[in-house]
């Protein structure tokens, strides 16, 4: 199974993604008390997808994702004690060429869903309801780290494409100053954001 085989190639602790030069995108502990897990009641699982460190391309094979496939650069999966739902998280990192990052981030979703449709139906009869509810409580959400040049009004067309089109439950930017998932994986101060984007929204068309 893919997802087996990517849990034993690529499962390791770090809480990070990683992009060209020093760029990353990281999730930051929600416990700073001291000889406590830092992450205490969250399952977080990073997985780069396109590693240029991955000579043999492992993680890639695992999810049988072809060498000229679309892929984005990673993949968050995120739990959190008695919350019923899982989140995956796919996050992209450009310079420019910024609108490709849809086809990538969209294509790798659809890649994923049918691995997870394919390993559940592979399943007997009695298991395999319980587990298409999980699939379906699947928040997918979008992260796009970018380092160049690029418009705030480009980039927010591109989380709104996401959204209103992907089905995605959430999209969001991310620079070298602001590269945090935690908030987008968590939903917290999503209301606060959500207001900031939509006054941004509404200046930009004033002008």
């Amino acid at each position: 199974m893919s997802f087996s085989r990517l849990l034993f190639v690529a499962a390791n602790s770090r809480k990070q993604i990683v992009g060209k030069r020093n760029d990353k995108v990281v999730i930051s502990p929600n416990n700073s008390i001291a000889r406590r897990d830092p992450f205490q009641g969250e399952v977080i699982l990073c997985f780069q997808l396109d590693d240029p460190n991955d000579q043999e391309k492992r993680v890639q094979h695992s999810l049988g994702i072809a060498d000229d496939g679309q892929r984005c650069d990673g993949l968050v999966f995120y739990s959190k004690d008695e919350q019923p739902y899982r989140v995956i998280c796919l996050v992209e990192m450009k310079s420019k060429n910024i609108k490709e990052a849809v086809d990538q981030i969209t294509s790798t979703k659809r890649h994923l869903k049918m691995l997870l449709d394919k390993e559940c139906y592979a399943l007997d009869d009695n298991y395999r309801a319980n587990a298409l509810k999980q699939i379906t409580s699947i928040k997918w959400k979008a992260a796009l780290y970018h380092f160049g040049g690029s418009p705030d009004n480009e980039v927010e067309k591109i989380l709104l494409e996401l959204k209103k089109s992907y089905g995605f439950a959430e999209a969001d930017h991310f620079t070298h100053a602001k590269n945090d998932l935690r908030p987008l994986l968590t939903d917290e101060d999503r209301g606060a954001k959500d207001l900031a984007r939509q006054i941004r929204q509404k200046h930009s068309k004033r002008r």
